[in-house]
């Protein structure tokens, strides 16, 4: 109780109010300028698709940033009741809808579960059926022979653990919303194939991905991204599903086993490392807030055996102290695939959103 009173005590500070209240407005006009192209880069698109006749994924105002960046505004809403937040998602998602709801790939489901709680707050069933759009795009989507869901194409048999966290959350809230229990199955599927096969068993933590058709594994073990990541998927679809879900008990015991190996490399500053074991590289805000996340909900759904509350204060702390000018600083860039992880450290909407929804679960606890 006196932890919980810590994050209240936290989450009061005129200098958090600010900060918060920043991210926030920020947030809210990033959502609809994400992916914004510098100059050099519109015309190094420019000349690829025109004069190399290259072709180019479509340029998605809807993909897993602007999705984090939303998820961040819902989760304010909820805890504070945000007129003003749920105005910027009804416009965001209206707009999506209008456009006939492009899905191109898994990062696109990114949205669902905002989706769903724009639906519960206002009632309105047009998002509902959006959400129904989003399960009926994964329940089409490429599979392995087991069900996994293929995060590309065309890697046919590379799963990732970025997925589990994009999707099971959705799939088991809206198959429980729904009534549909094929979509909460194949949620939990996602989750228990990956802790089957992803995972380094002497840490205790994920490997990026693994390869199910040979088993091979793949990417850094325990970059931080896939272990918040794979602890939001966990963590978020445990705080919906039944305690009498066949598999709950398996999922708990992972999310707690995995909690703990995290914590134990939580730095004294209370940030995680972009590579979690690699204390002396560098702080990465987007993990520190991914895992901090993930560990609040566990503790709000009582899975988690242990009262990690300190260490979601310290995170938030840190986070705190990297909010300037109403951005999230070091952040680390966009992951481009297995083991190709950027060391490019700034301000980018996955660092802001989670940033953001880390605070909005503080508010509603």
């Amino acid at each position: 109780m006196k932890q919980m009173e810590g994050l209240q005590e936290l989450l009061q500070r005129t200098e958090t109010i600010q900060k918060i209240n920043a991210l926030q407005e920020q947030a809210a006009g990033e959502l609809f300028a994400w992916p914004a192209f510098t100059a050099k880069e519109r015309l190094k698109r420019a000349v690829r698709k025109y004069l190399l006749r290259t072709q180019l994924p479509p340029l998605d105002h809807y993909s897993w940033p602007n999705a984090l960046l939303a998820a961040g505004l819902s989760q304010v809403q909820r805890g504070v009741s945000d007129n003003k937040s749920e105005a910027v998602l009804i416009r965001y998602f209206d707009r999506w809808i209008k456009k006939g709801m492009p899905l191109y790939y898994v990062d696109n489901a990114t949205n669902g579960t905002a989706l769903l709680d724009l639906y519960e707050s206002t009632g309105q069933k047009k998002y509902l059926e959006a959400a129904s759009r989003i399960a009926a795009f994964l329940r089409e989507h490429k599979k392995d022979e087991r069900g996994d869901l293929v995060y590309r194409i065309r890697d046919a048999s590379d799963i990732y653990a970025d997925t589990v966290g994009m999707v099971c959350p959705f799939l088991c809230r809206y198959g429980l919303l729904s009534g549909e229990s094929a979509f909460v199955k194949m949620g939990v599927t996602q989750i228990v194939h990956f802790l089957d096969d992803g995972m380094d068993v002497k840490s205790g933590l994920p490997y990026h991905g693994f390869n199910s058709r040979t088993g091979i594994k793949y990417g850094c073990v325990g970059w931080g991204r896939a272990v918040g990541w794979l602890m939001l998927g966990m963590a978020e679809s445990l705080a919906v599903l039944p305690e009498k879900t066949p598999q709950f008990l398996f999922i708990q015991g992972h999310l707690q086993n995995l909690t703990r190996a995290a914590a134990a490399l939580q730095r004294k500053d209370g940030s995680f490392s972009w590579l979690l074991p690699a204390f002396e590289g560098p702080a990465d805000t987007s993990a520190t807030a991914m895992i901090a996340c993930a560990m609040l909900a566990g503790i709000r759904r009582g899975c988690l055996e242990e009262d990690w509350t300190q260490q979601v204060g310290a995170a938030a702390k840190f986070l705190l102290s990297c909010v300037k000018n109403g951005r999230v600083e070091r952040c680390s860039a966009e992951c481009d695939g297995f083991a190709q992880y950027p060391q490019r450290y700034g301000c980018y909407p996955w660092g802001d959103g989670m940033t953001l929804k880390l605070f909005g679960m503080m508010e509603e606890v």
